[in-house]
């Protein structure tokens, strides 16, 4: 696993969700908290972040940017604590769950540690804000119907989870089409796409952390904008 400090405030823990590619999930130590963002494919990757803060007295918070199973699969080691999401979260989670893991088994899929079901328990469907951590909570789907994004407003570092990533073009929105009817998936996907650029430009960042490819200045979004409008 590799462990990458970013901000004075902002940690990555990355490794492999399978032969191809890799996954992030990303600590925010607060003033009052230490938010744990998204808890990676399994027991061992949440192990990892309990292992850093040991010694650490403020209350975890947990935060699952969306549903799928890269995301959430560590839930189980957090049994106790405050895991935060969209309200669609838990029943898409639930609904796909067995299916999923044993799919992803028979697949030999990367699964990092033990994996149980662990539903998220606190539900938002608009910003939730933790004054005292200088953190900010809120819904933007795009990727799925479930996604958050997390704003670290001291470090101003942004968390985007699947909503962007980078693929063989670089950064992109990876926007779930799957949504659209297949005559209408230029303009949705591109409508899709302009609304979450929107929703993100009223807030004040200065590197995003993708789920999947790091971390990029918030100077390749308004490039990636440019390349989407031609």
């Amino acid at each position: 696993m590799q462990i990458q400090k970013i901000t004075n405030r902002n940690i990555t823990f990355t490794a492999n969700e399978s032969a191809e590619s890799t996954v992030t999930i990303g600590l925010i130590r607060g003033k009052a908290h230490n938010f744990i963002i998204d808890t990676g494919t399994g027991g061992g990757f949440a192990q990892a972040i309990l292992d850093y803060l040991v010694g650490d007295p403020l209350p975890i918070i947990v935060v699952n940017t969306h549903h799928h199973w890269d995301h959430v699969y560590g839930n189980w080691m957090f049994d106790g604590k405050e895991i935060i999401a969209h309200k669609l979260c838990p029943r898409l989670m639930d609904a796909e769950w067995e299916t999923k893991l044993t799919k992803l088994k028979a697949e030999g899929a990367y699964l990092l540690g033990e994996v149980h079901k662990h539903l998220p328990n606190r539900l938002i469907d608009a910003p939730l804000h933790f004054a005292k951590d200088g953190v900010l909570i809120f819904p933007t789907p795009g990727h799925s119907a479930d996604c958050i994004s997390i704003l670290d407003e001291i470090d101003k570092v942004l968390y985007v989870g699947d909503n962007f990533g980078i693929d063989e073009d670089g950064l992109s929105y990876w926007g779930y089409s799957g949504d659209f009817e297949a005559e209408d998936i230029d303009e949705k996907y591109a409508a899709s796409f302009f609304a979450m650029m929107q929703s993100l430009s009223i807030y004040d960042y200065e590197t995003a952390v993708l789920s999947h490819g790091g971390h990029v200045p918030r100077a390749d979004f308004a490039t990636l904008e440019e390349e989407f409008k031609e």
